[in-house]
Formats: C-alpha cells, sequence, structure tokens
C-alpha cells in the first residue's frame, strides 16, 4: 500500500516551484521546504482541532518506548504523592500540537494498554489526599518532560499524540535504537484529503504562486498547461 513521504511533497513542491518560473526559486532549498511542510500541516491540524473536529487518526504518531528515571522532588509544592521521588522520562518530549491548551497526547501508558492520565501540574500536589483515588497513576508535564507518581514500578512508556514537528518524533525514536531509518522516506502523519491545502498554503503564503488553477496562457492551439504565478 502507497503512503504519503515527506520527501514526495517537498520533490512535488519543489517541481512546481521550478516550473512556474520563480526567479529565486534556485535559492529554496529543499530544508526550507521542508519547515514549510511543517508549519502548514500544524496551522490545518489546528484549525480543525479548534474547530471542535475529532482529530484524523492519520495525524497521530506513537513513541513506543521511552525510558523513566528516578529523580528527587524539587522544593516546590507541585508534586504527585508525598514519596521523595518521582519517575521522569529520561529525555524532553518533542512539542505536540495543543489540543484547546492541553497537550495533544492521545495516550500515555504502558505498552500493555495500562493508560496513565494527564493531569495540570498543580493538581499534583492534592492526589495524595483523595480518599478513593490517591493512587491512581497520574502524570504533568513540565519542561518537555512527563513527571509521573511511582505508585507502582514502570521503567517506560509509551506516548500517542499529534506532534509539531514529525521528524522530531522520528529522531527521538531512532535516538533509542540501534538501527537508524530515514525520516524524509517514512510515513508522513497527514491525509491524503490534505496535501493539496497543504501544497496551496506553502505556494500562495510564501511564494505567491496560485497552483489551484493551471491554465494555458497561450494562444497557440497547444495545450501547454503552466501554474499560474503572480
Amino acid at each position: 500500500m502507497e503512503f504519503i513521504t515527506l520527501n514526495t511533497i517537498i520533490t512535488d513542491l519543489l517541481n512546481t516551484i521550478r516550473g512556474s518560473k520563480i526567479s529565486q526559486s534556485e535559492t529554496i532549498s529543499r530544508r526550507q521546504i521542508e519547515a514549510w511542510i511543517h508549519q502548514y500541516r500544524a496551522l490545518l491540524i489546528k484549525r480543525d482541532v479548534d474547530a471542535g473536529k475529532m482529530p484524523n487518526p492519520d495525524y497521530i504518531q506513537t513513541i513506543p518506548s521511552i525510558r523513566l528515571e528516578a529523580v528527587n522532588k524539587t522544593a516546590d509544592s507541585n508534586s504527585l504523592t508525598s514519596e521523595s521521588f518521582v519517575l521522569r522520562t529520561a529525555l524532553d518530549i518533542p512539542n505536540t500540537i495543543d489540543f484547546n491548551h492541553k497537550p495533544g497526547f492521545t495516550y500515555i501508558g504502558t505498552s500493555d494498554g495500562n493508560e496513565i492520565q494527564l493531569i495540570p501540574e498543580g493538581r499534583g500536589v492534592w492526589q495524595q489526599y483523595k480518599r478513593f483515588t490517591p493512587k491512581e497513576i497520574l502524570a504533568f508535564l513540565r519542561d518537555h518532560r512527563l513527571y509521573i507518581n511511582p505508585v507502582t514500578p514502570i521503567s517506560e512508556i509509551t506516548i500517542r499524540g499529534i506532534f509539531e514537528i514529525p521528524t522530531d518524533v522520528s529522531n527521538f525514536i531512532n535516538s533509542n535504537s540501534t538501527v537508524v531509518t530515514s525520516t524524509l522516506d517514512d510515513r508522513y502523519p497527514i491525509p491524503a484529503s490534505m496535501v493539496g491545502a497543504l501544497k496551496e498554503l506553502i505556494l500562495s503564503k510564501e511564494l505567491g504562486v496560485i497552483a489551484k488553477t493551471p491554465s494555458d496562457n497561450k494562444n497557440d492551439g497547444a495545450n501547454d498547461v503552466e501554474v499560474n504565478a503572480q
């Protein structure tokens, strides 16, 4: 089954840019186009989320194994339990696209499906005093790391979510693996129906190219279609 890759989108955009005879086209790098793709993907997804639409499963990426480390609590009061230490992800978590002022995680938990509830950091200090759920496994996000109350032994967690820069997730996974794969040829987390809108935004907003309506502007009897440029 075919899937969309970052490499494919970059190549398609480069071909369109060069075909529309933009004077600065040769100075536009693949890295710059990649940055635009991530930027406008995030914009389109945020529009959908803010409009109340359910997140498309094609947006979601999985980080299957994140190692946890035990750390001493700081002097502040934002703690999850009365224990002297908490668990923390050993590495920074890539930025997510927010869901109405909440981090864009769709799952935090163990690989066997034991879900961990994400709560605001300030709520953690009160959890130990709750009558019915003092031992519930909870987590909060601080400075790009997840902190988890150590009510049961956990050595690693799995995370799924909608991340701002998809290649950051691939790089995160690769940094923990002995086998490094190409991120440009991996599946890019975007539905096929959104690719056209993504390309149009980049071409029109960044380059002034109208790619939606190709036309034959030559009155020579041939059907030579060119992309319109402003």
